[in-house]
Formats: structure tokens, C-alpha cells, sequence
């Protein structure tokens, strides 16, 4: 397969937007506000986009915003971000676990603390609750997400186990279908912002580090650390370059299919809009550099086998008081420990940074373009 480097790859991605901008005859209305009035960014999703384990100051998105702010955005107006993104949510809470909520007497309008990983509030009820906090919902310029994959559940995306075209079903079903729903709702309920839709990237390929793919298992069933041994011999580690294979191939058939269905949700949700552009941000991060790897852009974990985020000591603290008064656990016994551990294969500092890239490579034609 070939490889690309991230420069080569934002080097292309700006290529394609300015071959795709150039093709409109013109743009629908402009990027930047007409008067002095601040410049609105509005950031909803789930923890991908939100930033799982970054500090605020090292997320994308305030990358992004940053950019904006010092470039951009001149004049004397403010660069304002209002983000109500949080890890784990869903596009729409599914019926069957709207059912069991409803039945312990959940409430799934109610946000809670954004590093605990639960599908609720959802992405549309994020955007709902957003708008009634904008005076004038135009002043809305950008607004960047990400979503489906907790909705077809992210283990799913590496699980040899799951039927292929059951795998296939659910990710258009999420990334297509719900998606496309979704920005339709962004477009009508924001009419004046750009709308980013961030692509997600390979958890793990087979360049992965099998000995950390074990441990990070293990840390999840909390197996004692000094045992580990035992499952990362030789013996062990050939069982476990079988198991690798298939989970690489599963992630590949994952972002593969996902990428499509969701350029696919752009494009028709963009025929439909009559003054939104919406632009799909394919990751920068590559079976190169994901999970486990050598120069690895997402998260891993430590010497101590710990996950080695900046967050993690906070979500030590805050996963089990929070989650004593969510009645909803839908990971049962192990929503705890999984909360605990949710930075892992998430965009680190470095996946941060490349994502921030991707997104400024496909804005900046169009600023440009209006400004020229």
C-alpha cells in the first residue's frame, strides 16, 4: 500500500479544495462576517472530535480557532467558541437504549462532565440546545463535528467477530443515512455557517505493537500488571499477530467504507442546502501512526501500562462520582474502568496538530477566495 507523508497528504487536500471552490461559480454567501460582528465556532460530536485527553489548549478545534483569531478574523472581532461536544455521544439515542433509560429513570437531556464516555445528551440534542444560547443563529460561521462511530460502537470497527456485511450495513446506516440527517439539521438550524465534517482514523494496523495491543486488553479486565508476562510471551505473541491481522483488516474496511459513506452524506446533504457548504475532512492519520505504533498520533499508554493522556488522573477522579449518579451504565461492570481508560487511540498532541492542519488546508481557499 502507499504511503504518503502528512505534508504530501495537506499538500493534496488543498489541491482538491481549490479545484473544487474554483468549479463554483460562486460561493453562496461569504465566510466572513460583513460587519464587525465576532466570528462564532460551534464544536459538536463525540470525544474524537472533542479531544479526548488533551488539555483545551492542545484540542483542534482551539487550534483552529487560534488560527482563525490571529490570520483570518481581523478587524477587531472576536474569534468566540462554544463547544458541546462530549466523549461518547451518539448522533440520535437509539430506541433501545432510550427504552432502558426511560426505564431507570435517566435523564438524556442532562450533559455531565465531557471526558465521561456516554451516548448522551446526542449530537442533535448538542445542536438543539446550542441554538437556544445564540442570539442570532447566523452569526454561527463555522461549525465543526464528528460522529458515528459510537453509534455503530467503536469496537465493532476492529471486531474480526462481527459479519462483514452486517459491519457495512451499520456504518452506512451511521456515517450515510444518520449523518447526512445530521447536517441537514446543522444546515437548517445555522444557515450561515460553514459545516466541517471530521473523518475518523485507523485504530489499529499491523504495524501495531502487539505486546501494548495485550496489555491495553488486560489493563481493561484489570489483569495485575506483573502477570502480564504470562500473555505477552513468544508463545502468546504469534496467537496475538493472528488476532492483530484480522483487527488491522476490520479498521481498514472501517475507515475505507466510513470515508466513502460519509463524503457520500456531504454530497447529498449539500444538494440540498441552499446556502450551507459542507467539507469533509479525511484524517491525516495513517496505519502508519495509529495505535501502538512507533511514531504513534494516538494515545498509548505509559511504562506503568497507564494511560498516558494528560487527563487521566482527572478521569481517575471524576468517572466513578459521576457515573455513581448516571443510572444509565451501558457497559455494565466495566463503564468505570472503560471511562477511566477512554483516552486510548485517540488523537494525541501530535494527531491533534495533524487534524488542525487537514482542517486549515481546506478553509483557507475559501477565505482567500473571498478576500481576493
Amino acid at each position: 500500500m502507499t504511503t504518503y507523508s502528512r505534508r504530501q497528504f495537506l499538500n493534496q487536500i488543498g489541491a482538491v479544495a481549490g479545484l473544487f471552490l474554483a468549479g463554483k461559480s460562486a460561493l453562496s454567501f461569504p465566510f466572513l462576517p460583513s460587519d464587525n460582528s465576532d466570528f462564532e465556532i460551534l464544536v459538536v460530536g463525540d470525544s474524537f472530535i472533542w479531544g479526548q485527553g488533551l488539555r483545551e489548549e492542545d484540542k483542534f478545534y482551539s487550534l483552529v480557532k487560534n488560527w482563525l483569531q490571529k490570520e483570518v478574523v481581523t478587524n477587531g472581532r472576536n474569534v468566540n467558541l462554544k463547544v458541546k461536544a462530549h466523549s461518547g455521544s451518539r448522533i440520535y439515542i437509539h430506541e433501545d437504549e432510550l427504552a432502558e433509560m426511560t426505564e431507570c429513570g435517566e435523564d438524556a437531556e442532562k450533559f455531565h462532565h465531557p471526558e465521561i464516555d456516554i451516548s448522551f445528551p446526542s449530537i442533535t440534542f448538542q445542536i438543539d440546545t446550542a441554538r437556544k444560547e445564540y442570539e442570532n443563529p447566523d452569526s454561527v460561521k463555522l461549525v465543526m463535528l464528528s460522529g458515528g462511530i459510537t453509534d455503530l460502537v467503536v469496537a465493532n470497527t476492529v471486531n474480526p467477530f462481527l459479519r462483514e456485511g452486517k459491519m457495512r450495513d451499520l456504518i452506512h446506516k451511521y456515517s450515510h443515512a444518520a449523518m447526512q440527517s445530521l447536517l441537514e439539521h446543522i444546515s437548517n438550524t445555522f444557515p450561515e455557517a460553514y459545516i466541517v465534517v471530521v473523518g475518523y482514523f485507523p485504530i489499529v494496523s499491523t504495524k501495531s505493537d502487539v505486546n501494548k495491543i495485550t496489555k491495553y486488553l488486560m489493563k481493561i479486565v484489570k489483569f495485575p500488571h506483573p502477570f502480564q508476562f504470562l500473555l505477552t510471551n513468544i508463545f502468546s505473541k504469534q496467537f496475538m499477530k493472528i488476532i492483530r491481522k484480522a483487527v488491522a483488516s476490520r479498521s481498514r474496511i472501517w475507515v475505507a467504507e466510513s470515508n466513502k459513506e460519509m463524503r457520500d452524506a456531504v454530497k447529498d446533504a449539500n444538494e440540498k442546502c441552499q446556502r450551507t457548504q459542507i467539507l469533509f475532512v479525511e484524517s491525516p492519520i495513517t496505519e502508519e501512526n495509529c495505535f501502538a505504533t512507533k511514531n504513534s498520533m494516538l494515545w498509548g499508554t505509559d511504562d506503568d501500562n497507564k494511560p498516558e493522556d494528560d487527563l487521566y488522573k482527572l478521569r481517575k477522579t471524576v468517572c466513578p462520582v459521576e457515573l455513581k449518579e448516571i443510572k444509565y451504565k451501558p457497559y455494565g461492570f466495566f463503564s468505570a474502568r472503560l471511562c477511566e481508560l477512554a483516552s486510548i487511540a485517540h488523537p494525541n498532541k501530535l494527531g491533534s496538530i495533524a487534524y488542525a492542519e487537514a482542517i486549515k488546508a481546506r478553509l483557507k481557499p475559501i477565505f482567500q477566495n473571498q478576500n481576493s
